[in-house]
């Protein structure tokens, strides 16, 4: 049987996505829990298309065997990632919260996202609840990588010391805090040439202590950022610190 042609205009911001390893690009099978959306919920058929993705910049368009093989793969590309990997620190808070950023941050194009406890955090996790949250977040990641449209996804990392994730953090890094100094986002970045990475940096409700903001200001390409006028919630400030990103360096 010949290979297949694309239909004309065909895109993938169209088409159901899904991250896939690349076993099951090479086996062109796809997983249970796929098949069952595909058959189930999206009620696709044969000759329907989806799109696959590699989680690293892999693109394929899909056409449908039946429900579970495929028949044909093309490679496609998506222009839908920032211009540079922005990696997100979230101080713990409660999990409903840290659920909203991980949705909100994949949304606005961060490329990972870190959390771990700050002096101030309400909450504190052991190893195993720990453990089930990262596996719970990383899903949740992937759900919402898939409806942005991205062709990246995003890696969620829980962190038992807030010292250890910031060290961590490629740079520079915003502290989105308004200690002595900090100066508005916008011109923060207007202040400096197009970066190849960027982190932001996220206290919990209570913000984070004298302690905390005088060891961070002393760690190397670290910056206070003011977001302006307005006080966010703390499990908003990052998504409104990417957005403001993206509408001056995407």
């Amino acid at each position: 049987m010949g290979r297949r042609s694309v239909p004309q205009g065909l895109s993938p911001r169209a088409l159901p996505r899904f991250f896939v390893s690349p076993a099951v690009l090479e086996a062109r099978v796809l997983p249970d829990e796929i098949a069952h959306q595909v058959r189930h919920v999206l009620r696709l058929r044969s000759g329907d298309w989806i799109c696959l993705l590699d989680g690293t910049g892999g693109v394929f368009l899909a056409m449908l065997d039946d429900d579970t093989r495929i028949a044909d793969l093309h490679p496609s590309t998506l222009e839908t990632e920032l211009p540079f990997r922005i990696t997100v620190l979230q101080s713990f808070v409660r999990s409903e919260k840290a659920e909203t950023v991980v949705r909100l941050c994949v949304q606005g194009g961060a490329a990972a996202l870190s959390f771990a406890p700050s002096n101030r955090s309400v909450v504190h996790w052991d190893a195993q609840k720990q453990a089930r949250y990262a596996t719970r977040w990383q899903k949740i990641a992937q759900e919402e990588a898939e409806l942005a449209c991205r062709a990246y996804l995003p890696r969620v990392r829980l962190f038992d010391n807030w010292r250890h994730a910031f060290v961590s953090l490629p740079r520079p890094v915003f502290v989105l805090d308004e200690w002595e100094g900090a100066l508005l986002l916008k011109q923060r970045c207007r202040r400096m040439p197009l970066p190849s990475t960027l982190s932001l940096v996220v206290g919990p409700e209570g913000g984070f202590s004298p302690a905390e903001r005088d060891w961070m200001a002393a760690q190397p390409e670290t910056y206070a950022a003011s977001l302006g006028a307005r006080v966010l919630r703390t499990e908003h400030a990052a998504f409104y610190a990417l957005a403001q990103i993206a509408t001056l360096w995407e």
